[in-house]
């Protein structure tokens, strides 16, 4: 049996390769990131998103949203980190409410 490999926090942005769209990590297991989906769109295949109080990237005024979702793939299916991007205090309370 498989030892249970220990989860590390992390707070950073990168791009996803898989989906082409930015994503907040915030663990990594192993070889993985664990992450939530950042978009634009109010609804993701039709599964309402959750406003952002703002937006992490400094350059876009947009309305952003985070997906209420979970996910992870191997850490080489992610871009280079996201270094200007940050989380605001009460989006990073939210988010943990869906962090599995």
């Amino acid at each position: 049996m498989k030892p249970k490999e220990k989860e590390s926090p992390r707070n950073e942005f990168r791009t996803s390769k898989v989906t082409k769209h930015p994503v907040h990590i915030y663990a990594k297991v192993g070889d993985e990131f664990k992450h939530i989906g950042i978009t634009h769109s109010k609804v993701t295949r039709g599964i309402r998103n959750i406003k952002m109080v703002k937006n992490p990237n400094p350059k876009d005024n947009e309305t952003t949203y985070f997906r209420p979702k979970t996910e992870g793939h191997k850490t080489s299916k992610y871009g280079a980190k996201k270094k200007e991007w940050k989380l605001h205090m009460d989006d990073d309370k939210e988010m943990k409410k869906y962090r599995k």
